[in-house]
């Protein structure tokens, strides 16, 4: 007989998707996997074992049968396969079944039509300190293996899973959105990092927790000035300014650095635009 898991036992994210087409063929799709199609179940559970075992634990698996019939799986590191105990299986009353005769290789099959649909399961699990932080850790290991361009929409379902379950200024939810900011700027969208550093900081700040909200504005600060577009630039630094008239620094330093560099950048922008102003009139 399969294991039986708790569904508190399991946390909810990463979960897995798979389906089993009229062929016999098994695609899988979930968090940090690509899409892929597989010839047998037994290939297609091995590669979620592979990401059980980088999390060093169980995850969850949806898996859908060519009928419609809905399994709720737990798949191990070595490939076991269990079951969890509520929603084990969803699918036709006039239809019986029974669970796989094979404990470590039943069928798998898919819920979601893509991975990044799969990658957040809307259950209390998902929520606890603990799976918040594997899914964080697991997303920062996947952008420093130079996928952050794969992460960044991941973090991003993982940010509002985390904002609709808890609120958006939960401790928890803007530590989400925190490395969500960190990937999207690793993903090269330096001011989208801007503004989601700004977001959290700004957050902190009216929670009343102020070292935090330095922290956080120091980091927004510091990727705002890694942006070499002169008009990027400026753009994204009316938003650091507004940031720092709230969270300036010790002594109002950081405010005061702000406010000189985006003066740098305008003045700087506005070199380049007056200079290129003849050219444009020569070319008439």
């Amino acid at each position: 007989m399969p294991t039986t898991y708790e569904p508190a036992e399991v946390p909810g994210w990463p979960a897995y998707a798979f389906v089993v087409q009229a062929d016999g063929r098994v695609t899988v799709s979930g968090p940090l996997l690509p899409g892929s199609e597989h010839p047998t179940r037994a290939s297609a559970v091995d590669e979620v074992a592979g990401a059980a075992a980088g999390l060093g634990r169980p995850v969850r698996a949806q898996a859908t049968e060519r009928d419609g019939t809905v399994w709720h799986l737990v798949i191990s590191p070595d490939g076991a396969v269990g079951e969890l105990s509520v929603g084990a299986r969803q699918g036709k009353a006039s239809k019986k079944r029974t669970a796989p005769s094979r404990t470590r290789r039943p069928d798998p099959g898919q819920a979601q039509p893509a991975p990044e649909s799969a990658g957040v399961a809307p259950d209390a699990g998902a929520t606890t300190p603990e799976a918040l932080s594997e899914a964080v850790a697991r997303l920062d290991a996947y952008a420093a293996a130079g996928r952050a361009d794969e992460a960044e929409p991941l973090a991003a379902q993982l940010d509002e899973h985390a904002a609709n379950a808890l609120g958006l200024s939960h401790p928890e939810a803007l530590l989400v959105r925190e490395t969500r900011a960190r990937i999207t700027g690793q993903a090269g969208d330096a001011v989208g990092g801007v503004l989601l550093y700004r977001d959290v900081a700004e957050r902190w700040h009216y929670r009343g927790d102020y070292e935090q909200a330095e922290a956080v504005a120091d980091r927004a600060q510091a990727l705002w000035l890694e942006i070499a577009d002169l008009a990027t630039a400026v753009a994204a630094g009316v938003s650091v300014v507004r940031m720092r008239n709230q969270i300036p620094g010790e002594g109002g330093g950081a405010f005061a650095a702000a406010v000189e560099h985006q003066a740098r950048l305008e003045a700087a922008r506005d070199a380049a635009a007056g200079a290129a102003a003849p050219h444009r009139a020569a070319a008439r």
